[in-house]
């Protein structure tokens, strides 16, 4: 069911973690830190059991360990899975990160299920088939859990080209354009709009959702701005307030969508 191997990231180990400390980077996964704790809270008092596919290094889920939380953490790429175990190592949270070598069409041969949240970020535009994709996902969730995706937004493809780069040739040839190649991995990956998230969410079964958009500010505003800490931490204030807010999340540099199961 998917199309990258874990040389794709294997090899690009060192560029995925200079991305992870830009400011751009840094601001991502703030913001998913706090979708993903509104979402925990939603789901009652814990500790959940939270299960991360294509987790990676964990930089999504080892924030909730930090919250007590018992997290798995699922990848196809060793040495990033290396990375999360190190991480939770060093942060006294061995006991509750789990890491698991495997693929997205591996997971019904795990075994694994009944988890109250399962993340699937950043992976979906990499398989050949989403449908099949979620109807996985959706086999892990527990009655009552819920399922977050997230994958670029199309939309801000064609903003950050026209706006931030300047580079309207290259934002009229986005706009309908299947695949876009990724700067820190150097792979083809689809352009997967909300709207077909939606539709496979629909089909298992799992349309009561909540939308959000990741960096709805960041991706137009000039990269010398973001490295000034007054200024940045400003911009996480705005990106926090806009998050959930129509119409504002239509054009975030991400989409991420919670699904709850009935």
């Amino acid at each position: 069911m998917t199309d990258a191997g874990s040389e794709v990231f294997d090899q690009h180990l060192d560029a995925w973690q200079a991305w992870q400390r830009t400011p751009w980077g840094r601001m991502r996964y703030r913001v998913v830190a706090e979708t993903l704790a509104r979402t925990c809270a939603d789901q009652g008092p814990g500790p959940l059991r939270v299960l991360d596919l294509g987790g990676g290094d964990g930089a999504d889920s080892l924030p909730l360990a930090r919250a007590g939380h018992s997290v798995t953490v699922v990848d196809i790429s060793v040495p990033l899975l290396g990375l999360a175990d190190e991480a939770a190592a060093a942060e006294g949270l061995a006991d509750r990160v789990t890491t698991v070598h495997s693929g997205v069409d591996g997971l019904d041969d795990l075994g694994l299920g009944g988890f109250d949240l399962v993340l699937c970020h950043n992976v979906v535009q990499y398989v050949a088939d989403l449908d099949a994709t979620v109807a996985v996902l959706e086999r892990a969730v527990r009655r009552g859990g819920a399922l977050s995706l997230l994958a670029p937004n199309p939309a801000a493809d064609v903003m950050s080209a026209a706006v931030a780069r300047e580079d309207l040739a290259a934002a009229l040839d986005l706009l309908d354009a299947p695949t876009q190649r990724t700067e820190t991995f150097g792979h083809d990956v689809r352009r997967i709009p909300v709207e077909a998230a939606a539709a496979a969410l629909d089909a298992v079964g799992l349309s009561d959702r909540t939308t959000f958009g990741i960096q709805c500010a960041t991706h137009l505003v000039p990269n010398r701005r973001k490295e000034e800490p007054e200024f940045f931490a400003e911009l996480e204030a705005l990106e926090l307030a806009l998050c959930d807010r129509e119409p504002y999340l239509r054009l975030a540099r991400f989409w991420q969508v919670v699904a709850r199961r009935p």
